[in-house]
Formats: structure tokens, sequence, C-alpha cells
């Protein structure tokens, strides 16, 4: 019988090695890969299996071990088929014994001023002496140094050299690394293009990227970010023109424009307010200029909101300002609260580090069930801080943000009573391993006064609900008054949850949170809620669903977020 018309020949192959290895062998030898296949006959067995000991030394090289010893078997077995024992005894891994990491170009004639710290960038090497010298690793550290290069300053650079010296003998191996910086690269000149219907202010307003300064690669993705953040463009591109060969590169901004003016309607539901119709108009021409108008009307079954705010380009240092109106109506555990408003605000700074002032002013009328009702007005003036240390905006998993807030209203300034307002949120996430992270969360907030008389209700704070605590209603956590829950002048809450993901998107989440808002620090006496929840990374953002137990009430609660927000 010739070999093309050879019968098929039956085999199983036994691995014997470390669980790590074997794992590595199952998924990548041909001998395993073709196991089953009814067209594998004698001969390309024994090609298969004379084969084997090369391709299980060159995989095992990827993971370090460059002395293995590998035994081969092939025994008969069953009905006329081939039992293939493969034994494997992978040695001790090849460890790094020295790094040499050399610069050439610019980044090591030019002054210690002008160039990078080329020092720290060797200590941030990520395969240092000691590791176990790895294949997808030397590889993953040589492009993180390239980038870290390439990030600011020397767009250009390249790998000129590299060699992994490997000694067999000792188990050692030596690294060595050349990048070569090229020229050093600064902003030339700046061209928009697809600009139509807005001024240039709309984009030039929000650069961080000014001609003649040093090339930052993060300069050009934070521009794009803050412009598509806008609501004027539909698609952004910014980009510098590196193939150009100039020592100053010429920056393009490419934008698709979104139309002036935009009305759209919404229907959804809340595990804290339930259903809700929405109305949106926005403007992004009022007035004939540039000047943004955000207005809508949400119909909430405890509340309705009406609200317009208008903004105005940001200037060319990167000051926004804006001014808006609302008004609110709210029912929400026996307290009926009817509130008109009007604030002006002023932001500058980064998304990383953005600070804001901001005056306002509340009329409010206020009901509590079986009592008469309360008139109060304030005008508060705030001032604030937010911090962003996150890896992602959409869906972080890693990093933290701040926001601290501190305002003051004086009488009789359209105020009925003096205070002091301070706010604090903050928001950590941690790492645990590959498929897991802790979610800590955390708030606090006082108003400093001689009593809470005269203070709009607006401006007390309660808990509970969705980003509160869970298991309990929405702001169902603060005084009582009779039989209504009313807002206190000190709130404190804190949360932990850890998140595990099965499958890349799908994950799971165990959380407890506690916390409450009292008149006084003593009447603080947390209320406590834990559960679990499903977590579902979505194109639009983390998708959560939670189910929470109320220890002080005895109740199970189901709670909804969608989207990350800070």
């Amino acid at each position: 019988m010739s070999a093309s018309h050879a019968a098929p020949l039956p085999y199983d192959v036994e691995i014997r090695a470390p669980e790590a290895i074997r794992t590595l062998l199952k998924q990548n030898l041909e001998l395993i890969r073709w196991q089953g296949d009814k067209q594998i006959d004698a001969l390309q067995l024994r090609r298969f299996y004379r084969n084997t000991p090369d391709e299980i030394r060159h995989l095992l090289e990827t993971e370090g071990y460059y002395s293995p010893v590998v035994k081969m078997d092939m025994q008969p077995s069953g009905d006329q088929g081939k039992h293939v024992v493969i034994d494997v005894k992978p040695g001790k891994p090849v460890k790094v014994a020295v790094v040499d990491i050399k610069f050439t170009g610019a980044i090591a004639t030019q002054e210690a001023s002008l160039r990078p710290d080329v020092e720290q960038l060797r200590k941030e090497w990520q395969l240092p002496a000691g590791s176990v010298f790895r294949m997808a690793d030397w590889e993953a550290a040589k492009v993180a140094l390239l980038k870290q290069v390439t990030s600011v300053r020397y767009p250009r650079a390249e790998l000129e050299d590299s060699q992994a010296i490997v000694d067999p003998e000792t188990d050692k191996v030596t690294l060595k690394v050349v990048i070569n910086s090229g020229k050093p690269v600064t902003f030339g000149p700046i061209r928009i293009v697809g600009l139509q219907r807005y001024g240039e202010d709309v984009i030039m307003g929000q650069r961080p990227v000014k001609v003649g300064s040093t090339y930052r690669e993060n300069a050009l993705l934070n521009w794009q970010s803050r412009l598509q953040d806008t609501g004027y463009f539909r698609s952004v591109e910014v980009s510098a023109d590196l193939e150009s060969g100039l020592d100053e590169v010429p920056v393009t901004v490419t934008v698709v424009e979104n139309m002036k003016k935009h009305v759209s309607v919404g229907i959804g539901y809340s595990t804290d307010t339930a259903e809700r119709i929405s109305l949106s108009y926005d403007n992004l021409h009022l007035f004939g200029r540039d000047y943004k108008l955000n207005s809508s009307v949400v119909l909430q079954s405890k509340q309705r909101t009406a609200k317009a705010d208008v903004y105005l380009p940001p200037s060319m240092e990167g000051v926004r300002d804006s001014f808006g109106v609302m008004y609110d109506r709210s029912e929400i555990e026996g307290e009926d609260t009817r509130v008109v408003g009007a604030n002006i605000r002023r932001a500058w700074g980064t998304p990383r580090f953005e600070k804001y002032v901001r005056a306002e002013y509340l009329n409010e009328h206020t009901r509590i069930d079986g009592a008469d009702g309360q008139q109060s007005q304030a005008m508060p003036v705030t001032f604030g801080v937010i911090i962003r240390r996150l890896n992602n905006r959409l869906a972080p998993t890693k990093g933290y943000a701040v926001e601290a807030q501190t305002g003051v209203a004086v009488e009789p300034l359209l105020t009925d009573k003096s205070f002091i307002r301070s706010y604090f949120k903050g928001l950590r996430l941690q790492t645990v391993s590959e498929n897991s992270h802790l979610v800590l969360r955390g708030e606090l907030g006082a108003v400093f006064s001689d009593g809470k008389s005269g203070i709009p209700s607006t401006l007390m704070f309660r808990a509970g609900g969705d980003q509160s605590v869970r298991g309990y209603a929405y702001e169902s956590l603060g005084v009582r008054e009779g039989d209504a829950i009313v807002g206190g002048r000190y709130l404190a809450v804190a949360s932990v949850e850890y998140q595990y993901y099965f499958l890349r998107n799908w994950g799971v989440a165990f959380f407890v949170d506690a916390g409450n808002a009292g008149d006084t620090v003593s009447e603080l006496d947390p209320a406590v809620g834990y559960g679990i929840g499903g977590r579902w990374r979505s194109p639009a953002g983390p998708v959560g669903v939670d189910l929470a137990y109320g220890e002080r009430t005895g109740n199970f609660r189901l709670h909804f977020s969608l989207g990350f927000t800070f």
C-alpha cells in the first residue's frame, strides 16, 4: 500500500511534565493538534514523532528553559494504535544576570535639563536582573522602553540593537539593548481640517499643544479627547506629521462636525427613581455664536427636573465658563421639595486636575407630610477640585479619583442662614490579579451652622441607593421627622467591592456598603448593606446589576447602574 493510500492510524499522547509545561505543550505541539485526525497514517506519525523533541526545546526556550531533558517512547496500543509517551524535565529556568541599556543620539548628548532621566529609564526596565528570562517578557520590555522614549521629545527613536546572550551552563542571560533617540522634536504649525459651522476658538481654546513646545504624545491624545467631549464634533483626530522629517512637526486637527441643533426623546428606568421620560434640546451655536446650550426636561416617578445650561467656548488659557437655570420637584421619603435655582461657574485645568468655582442661588419650598411648608433661600459660593488618575475614562480598572469642595453662604446676601458646606468623595480601583480588582468608595459631608432651619434641604445630605448604600431605597437614610426622612447636616458612606471577571467582559461582584446621614456626628450610626452582583463591560461602559440585602430593614433590593461617571 502506498503512503498516499495508507490506512489511518489512531494514537494517544501522554505528557509527563510539570503542570505549566504540560499545558504549554498540549496547546502547541503538532503531535497533539493532529491527534484524532483520520488522515494521519504511520508515516506521518513517525514524522511528528521525530520532530517533537526539537519542537519542545523551542517552546521551552520561550519560557526560559534552555537545558531540558526530553525523552520519547512509542508503543503499540489497542486496535493497531500507538501510545506516545513524552517525558520532559525542563531543568532550571534561565535568569537575567546583566542588563546593559545604552542610549545614543540626542538623548545622550543634550544637556540633562533638556532630556529625560536616562537612569530612571534604566530603573524602570521591565525585565530586571534576577527575573526569569521569557521571550514574551523580553519583547514586551523592549517595546515598553522604546515607547517611553518616543512618547516625549523623541518620537522618531528606534531600537538600534538588542541581544539576549544565553549561557546554558550557568543558566544566566545577558541582555543588551541600544536605543537611538534621533533628534528632539517640537510641535510646529497647527492646521485645522473640516471646520465649517463653528469658529476656531472651539478647537484652539482646548489645546494643550503649543507651537514650539516639546513633542508629547499625551498632549495630542488629551487634545483629541477634550475636543471629542465638547459635543461640537462627531469625530476628532489630532495627529503630528512625523514623516515630514522636520524638527518642528506640523500638527493637523481633523474634525467631522455635529449639527448645530439636536433634539432627543428618551425613556428609561432607574432603581433609584423608577420610570423616566426625558426630552432634551441642544444648540451648539446659540445667539449666532459658539455658545453651547444643553437643556432638558426629565420626568420621573419621584422627581421632575427642568434645566438649561449655556457653555462658552474655552479661552486660550483653557478657562471654561458656564451659567444656567433649573427647576426641580421631588417627593422622596415623605418630603416634598420644590427648588428654583440659577448658577454661574468657571472651571480651569485639565481632566486630570480640574478646579472650579461656582456661585448659585437656590430658592426652595419644602413640605413634610403632616406639617406646614417652609421657604428658604441661599446663595453659596463653592470652590472645588477634581483629581482623576484613571487608566481609562470610559471603563477604568485601575487608579483613583477624588473630588473635594467647600462652599460658603453669608446672610443677608440672598441667604436666610449663614453656613459653610464641605463635601468629599473618593474612588480607588486596585488590581488584585489579572481578572479581578477591588473598588473602594467613600463620601463625607458636613454643613457647619448654628442650626439648619433656613438652609435649603437640597444642601443637606441623605444616603441610600444605587451609588450610595445599596440595600436601601434612594435617599432613605437620613433624619426622621414625623413619618418623613429628611436630609442631615453630616454624611459618611464607605463601600468595598471585589470584582472577578470569569470571562473577558463578564464578571461577578461581592460588596459591602455602610453609611448614614444625621444632624450630629453621633447620629451617623451606619446602615449596612451587602450582596452580590453581575458585571458586563459593554461598549457604552460598565453595566452592573446588584442584589443587596439591607441589614437594618431586613429586605432585599435590586440595583442597576450603567456607565462610569466621576
